[in-house]
């Protein structure tokens, strides 16, 4: 697969190292890099061992390449994929999907009428430690409660900083991982109580910590937190599930990094705790899973789509209802 990585710098280098490790592998990819700067899109193309570069859109949408990979603003999502679309190119696109419902499925149709592979690239949905959890979900018994939790400190920069950019703050950039996970442990809600807010310690628009709580249709609770204004935050689980049975709770001390080319990325959240054993997840990057699959997505490999769209759309409704419903 020729793929063109938009947006190479920030967490695109993360895509562009999990690449380079997967051709490295042996395994048959072929990427280009993208930046408005040719100087910084050559370099980084030479960093990560690219194929090539380009500095122009359109330049990528009449090339040879098979797909787009879109780390983008996230007010560039649907205009983006779009044209991607009616250039005959396929599209993984950094989640959120979109920064409202109506771009959402305005990225949706223009995929279906097109015919071409379209992946958001959630990132968590190919984690290791979030599948084996699903795995070993029936020996806690009936879940009651779930807790997600994700704080430390982060300055955006540039885009991230403006609200209308992002169509919210943090809790629709990185706090959408955690929605997916608790949904996929979960299930469907009744509703949601939730509070927003700016501390004032994080240069930005929108909101620097969501809080929020679940009521889910199976009678279980659902605790998320989500935050960027926490400096040396205390190390904690990102997830804790708890049945009737027993429990299954991340170890945060083992989660996993991995470096490619000189470039370090966090690849995989902790083994687990079940029931008060230890179980070691398998050691596998969640990137280089996700590229892998959307890869085999498009070449028929794969006929189904390795992060299906309806759960991302239902991940940001879920964020919206939290920006909605804030109440508590």
């Amino acid at each position: 697969m020729r793929i063109a990585v938009v947006g190479s710098r920030g967490f695109g280098s993360v895509h562009l190292a999990a690449m380079s490790r997967l051709k490295d592998e042996g395994f048959d990819i072929e990427y280009y890099t993208y930046s408005s700067s040719e100087q910084e899109a050559k370099a980084i193309a030479e960093r990560f061992g690219a194929a090539g570069y380009f500095t122009n859109y359109d330049d990528v949408l009449s090339s040879k390449v098979d797909a787009v990979d879109l780390v983008v603003s996230h007010d560039a999502h649907m205009p983006m994929a779009t044209r991607a679309f009616r250039a005959g190119k396929h599209v993984m696109l950094e989640k959120p999907i979109a920064r409202n419902m109506e771009e959402a499925e305005a990225i949706v149709r223009a995929a279906e009428s097109s015919g071409l592979k379209f992946m958001v690239a959630e990132n968590y949905h190919f984690d290791e430690t979030f599948n084996e959890l699903y795995r070993q979900l029936p020996s806690v018994g009936r879940v009651h409660t779930v807790i997600v939790r994700d704080i430390h400190y982060n300055q955006p920069r540039t885009w991230r900083k403006v609200k209308e950019l992002m169509g919210g703050g943090a809790v629709i950039d990185g706090g959408i991982h955690m929605i997916h996970v608790m949904l996929n442990v979960a299930g469907d809600y009744s509703s949601v109580c939730s509070m927003v807010y700016r501390t004032g310690s994080v240069d930005m628009e929108g909101e620097d910590v969501g809080v929020a709580m679940f009521n889910f249709r199976s009678g279980a609770r659902g605790v998320y937190m989500y935050g960027w204004a926490f400096r040396s935050a205390a190390p904690a689980p990102i997830i804790e599930v708890y049945g009737d049975k027993g429990s299954i709770y991340e170890d945060p001390s083992s989660r996993l990094f991995l470096e490619s080319r000189g470039f370090r990325y966090f690849a995989r959240h902790g083994d687990l705790v079940v029931n008060g054993s230890r179980l070691e997840v398998a050691k596998k990057d969640m990137i280089g899973e996700e590229v892998r699959a959307f890869a085999d997505y498009v070449d028929g490999r794969r006929k189904d789509n390795p992060m299906p769209t309806e759960l991302e759309l239902r991940d940001l409704r879920a964020v919206l209802d939290i920006y909605s419903s804030s109440r508590c």
